[in-house]
């Protein structure tokens, strides 16, 4: 050993370490200390086909959502592009209205946009910034019926008839056959009002680019439907605007009288004695004629053989 070697433990080459105090060996042995042992190498664990099955199935769906939300932009926007382009396309607008719960409004570039009330909906449905602008193709007016409607007057040709009218006329009367308080009653009363209201009840048809609108003067008052007929005036200023943004004038009235054509009515065949007595039994039966009108209108039936 050099005595230059400093003090401390050394191997003495028979497997054993002594310690050299720097000038000379002393007789103080140790075994070698073992030699540090390395840490573990990290455990790997692998992922098993369930858990990879999962991640792929999550990357997946991130993916699909993100795309569908993208895509669902990219709409918006376009939508929002087009309506400012037809916007613009419109012009200012010319007139508007209301015709029943809808309103209407008809643009110079020859545009419209309605806003149609939903069924059962009481209030006028109004237009907001969204409403889509839609190219006008053709507005149209179905006026009502309560002209055509009118009940004609027709007098009673029989004994048999005139005995039925009298007792049906109870229902308008109040009589003792069948009053207002029946059933039968409540029933005619209601559909004498909505036969009225169906009566006036007009359409207003406006066809454009992207739908076929059919509005109608009817409104909501909380029970039934009830038809605007000042509503009309409305939609006859509607047509007016609307043929004029579209460049189409109005028809000239005719002046021509168009030519009547003559039918021959068909007499219908006479009922016989005995038909008219069936008749007029089932309407006692029924409960409609009483035993003294019963009596009466077969006595005159008979009387008039």
């Amino acid at each position: 050993m050099s005595d230059q070697a400093p003090a401390g433990w050394y191997p003495d080459g028979s497997g054993n370490e002594r310690y050299w105090d720097g000038s000379a060996w002393t007789d103080q042995l140790r075994t070698p200390q073992p030699a540090p042992t390395p840490p573990p190498a990290p455990v790997v664990v692998a992922a098993s086909d369930n858990q990879s099955e999962r991640a792929g199935m999550w990357s997946k769906l991130g993916s699909s959502v993100k795309k569908a939300t993208a895509d669902r932009k990219a709409t918006r926007e376009e939508e929002a592009r087009a309506h400012q382009e037809r916007a613009t396309a419109a012009g200012a607008m010319v007139t508007s209205g209301v015709f029943g719960l809808s309103t209407i409004e008809i643009y110079q570039g020859g545009y419209v946009r309605v806003a149609e009330a939903r069924e059962g909906y009481a209030r006028v449905a109004e237009i907001s910034k969204s409403t889509p602008y839609e190219k006008l193709r053709s507005i149209s007016f179905g006026a009502s019926e309560a002209d055509a409607s009118r009940a004609a007057e027709v007098a009673p040709s029989s004994a048999l008839e005139g005995a039925v009218m009298q007792a049906m006329s109870g229902i308008a009367k109040g009589g003792k056959v069948l009053t207002k308080g029946t059933a039968i009653g409540v029933a005619a009363s209601g559909l004498n009002q909505l036969a009225s209201n169906a009566a006036r009840k007009s359409n207003l048809i406006i066809a454009t680019d992207v739908a076929i609108h059919t509005l109608t003067n009817q409104q909501h008052n909380g029970w039934m439907k009830v038809s605007r007929k000042e509503h009309d005036a409305v939609a006859l200023a509607l047509i007016e605007a609307g043929n004029g943004v579209l460049g189409i004038s109005p028809e000239p009235e005719q002046t021509s009288v168009p030519e009547i054509v003559a039918v021959a009515a068909v007499p219908a065949a006479a009922p016989s004695l005995s038909d008219r007595l069936r008749e007029l039994s089932e309407l006692h039966r029924e409960g409609i004629l009483s035993d003294q009108e019963f009596a009466s209108a077969k006595g005159k039936l008979l009387g008039g053989i």
